[in-house]
């Protein structure tokens, strides 16, 4: 019997690296009978951190989709990256589940992975639960915990479970609604009373949460006030209401190591949280046509409307697209158009996943997830529908790549391969980038971090066999003027027969920063006649793309062409073109040319307590410092930063924050090189171009 909509569960289980995600993931699996056995991070055995690359380095590089059933009820889990220069990852997967599980422990509150996670979890207009994971052992103190989440993560949540406290170690959870004390061993759970000495700060913890769930209804309050008491099921109500309202955020507490608290985890999700039709509709629009916008309805009884939300590549698959659909049903077999490529696209089999292994499946229904192999042409983003009703979904937004590297095959005879290898890659990576620089001709791969191009060159070498060597990125200089100047340009050959002439007179003038170049025209009397007035441009143009000062193109630019003369028969348009890039180089020399550098714009957000040395850090990088913006508890910088200097720049601010920090970049503008390094910089050139 097919899954009913109302009875599926997707969950993003989002948070920093080290909160403990995909161990959480294999607990529920573990819990709910999908794995006999539960696997470890530290020997690589988990059913989601399958990738070689992740057993390596023991952390979630993609994310993966599992499924499993509790209650009856199907849960869709993605265990998602949370290390720092991979979880924007997590932007794509947010946007196809309606549950945002936010996994912190007590030593992973403070980053600024999971507070970027509750800003895309809020934009979504997600449901949100916050499991707080590693409380076994020791003794916790767990209001301190909360006051500190409520400060680093600006949100109030509503605890439903309290750690249960027994000769100073935490042995399992008191439930609040049922005001029942749990104790595990081997993840399996007993009810034991609550002990005397927590009964009195037990009692407060309840008392807020009957408070907080009687504000979600009138005659819940109204009750609440005249009893100063609710039932057990009046509490189940209000939270339910408040959960899917967005008022009220539940936190509970637990353990994915030792299985403590999963299954009060697995009854909340499933009795609390929403279906996939709890969202009404999806909104699109029609193929081309952004401003006739087109609503689905989350049902299987409408036309189909489904998209690719993540895409992996496997060494001995090819590609593996996951799926969401949103409304109508996809079956094996069947023919799907896809509007944005205006391509149908034929579905073969349709399978179920849990890490890397598949399970087939007949038929997806509307809100539930799976995976496609070997599709003709469709990427991550792509929405399938049908002719007859065709809709495009909203693709995802990622950040702009912040990191650069050069890339280049050590063998020669590997570049068409390599090529080919890191379109392949890019393909099933949105954060990763490769272009080919048209100046250097350089291989610019740009990411979100170091290690984020350290794990994609990794994976060139040891996958596919391709041996490569890495180089800086050549900084793209530029060169203008700073002054007016005059200079002919007289081009003059005779070699028997017919000869060459070409003579102009250029006036040339600086143009304010960004204003690219101009070629003006007051030739009067045709000294210099018409047709040969393009030929005097475009010998500008040409003398412009290598200055005279380090052979970087020349910017910022007016460039006047005010007299000449010219021959009847010896004068043409190649003439022209070079007397013209010979009076531009003379007029540039008397017009004090200067070296200018891209700046970039740096958005960069720290702990309150590493601002000095992240300040002192981007100063010592020529930085300036634009505005600090208080975030509470945090600070975020914005400063104007040289491209030369950001080399390294993520580890380093990595270091300094132990972690917490992170920055996004784009280009701003371009300025001019001080004096001293202007002059290193040419004679870098030089020596290069003499080598």
């Amino acid at each position: 019997m097919p899954i009913l909509t109302k009875n599926i569960r997707n969950v993003a289980i989002v948070g920093q690296q080290g909160s403990g995600k995909t161990t959480l993931t294999e607990a529920i699996l573990y819990r709910t009978g999908a794995i006999s056995k539960m696997g470890s991070t530290k020997d690589g055995s988990t059913v989601t951190d399958y990738d070689r690359l992740e057993k390596e380095r023991g952390f979630t590089i993609n994310p993966s989709l599992v499924y499993t059933t509790w209650k009856d009820k199907k849960i869709n889990l993605i265990d998602t990256p949370g290390f720092p220069d991979l979880i924007e990852k997590v932007r794509s997967i947010l946007k196809v589940v309606e549950i945002s599980l936010m996994l912190l422990s007590p030593d992973t509150i403070s980053g600024s992975e999971i507070r970027r996670v509750y800003s895309y979890s809020e934009k979504e207009k997600l449901s949100y639960l916050i499991f707080l994971n590693k409380i076994e052992g020791g003794e916790i103190n767990f209001p301190a915990v909360l006051e500190q989440i409520k400060k680093q993560l600006n949100l109030n949540p509503l605890p439903l479970t309290y750690p249960f406290v027994k000769d100073k170690k935490v042995v399992g959870i008191i439930d609040l609604i049922r005001m029942k004390g749990i104790v595990y061993t081997q993840g399996e759970g007993r009810e034991e009373d609550i002990p005397e000495e927590l009964i009195s700060t037990v009692t407060d913890f309840r008392e807020k949460l009957m408070e907080n769930v009687a504000e979600t209804d009138d005659q819940l309050i109204e009750k609440y006030l005249e009893n100063g008491d609710l039932t057990e099921e009046e509490i189940k109500q209000g939270l339910k209401e408040g959960i899917l309202s967005g008022k009220l955020i539940p936190l509970l507490t637990g353990s994915a190591l030792s299985g403590m608290g999963v299954d009060v985890l697995l009854d909340i999700l499933v009795d609390f949280f929403p279906s996939p039709d709890w969202r009404g509709s999806v909104k699109g629009m029609l193929p081309g046509k952004e401003d006739e916008q087109v609503e689905r309805k989350v049902d299987s009884s409408q036309p189909l409307c489904a998209q690719v939300f993540f895409t992996l590549s496997e060494m001995h698959l090819g590609e593996v697209s996951f799926i969401k659909v949103f409304s109508g049903n996809l079956s094996s077999g069947s023919s799907v158009y896809n509007a944005g490529k205006n391509e149908d696209e034929k579905i073969g089999q349709i399978y179920l996943m849990r890490g890397n292994k598949r399970e087939e499946t007949p038929q997806l229904v509307a809100g539930d997830m799976g995976a496609l192999t070997k599709l003709k042409s469709a990427e991550t983003g792509d929405t399938f529908s049908t002719r007859d009703n065709p809709v495009v979904l909203p693709r995802v937004e990622f950040p702009e790549t912040n990191t650069f590297i050069a890339l280049k095959p050590k063998n020669e005879k590997d570049e068409q391969r390599l090529s080919t290898v890191l379109a392949r890659l890019a393909k099933v990576d949105p954060l990763l980038k490769v272009e080919v620089d048209k100046e250097s001709g350089q291989t610019i791969l740009s990411g979100m971090g170091e290690v984020h191009l350290e794990l994609v060159i990794d994976r060139i070498k040891k996958d596919f066999n391709i041996d490569v060597e890495t180089e800086e990125p050549e900084i793209p200089y530029r060169e203008t003027i700073t002054a007016s100047s005059e200079a002919q340009g007289k081009y003059k050959r005779q070699s028997g027969g017919r000869g060459q002439y070409g003579d102009v007179w250029l006036r040339i003038k600086p143009l304010p920063r960004g204003e690219g170049f101009k070629f003006v025209d007051e030739i009067k009397g045709g000294v210099v006649p018409a047709r040969f007035i393009p030929s005097v441009e475009k010998g500008v143009r040409e003398a412009m793309k290598k200055g005279n000062l380090a052979g970087y193109p020349m910017v910022d630019m007016e460039v006047t062409l005010f007299d000449g003369s010219y021959h009847s028969v010896d004068s043409s348009d190649i003439a022209f073109q070079i007397a013209a890039s010979m009076g531009l180089r003379k007029a540039v020399d008397m017009a004090n040319p200067i070296l200018l550098e891209p700046i970039m714009e740096l958005e960069v957000e720290v702990p309150s307590d590493c601002l000095g040395d992240v300040n002192g850090d981007l100063s010592s990088r020529r930085g300036k410092i634009l505005e600090v913006q208080p975030l509470g508890g945090r600070e975020r910088i914005k400063a104007n930063v040289p491209l030369s200097e950001l080399r390294n720049y993520s580890t380093t601010l990595r270091s300094i924050t132990q972690g917490r920090g992170s920055f996004t970049q784009r280009f701003s503008h371009y300025e001019r090189v001080p004096d001293e390094i202007a002059q290193k910089i040419i004679s870098q050139r030089k020596s290069k171009k003499e080598s």
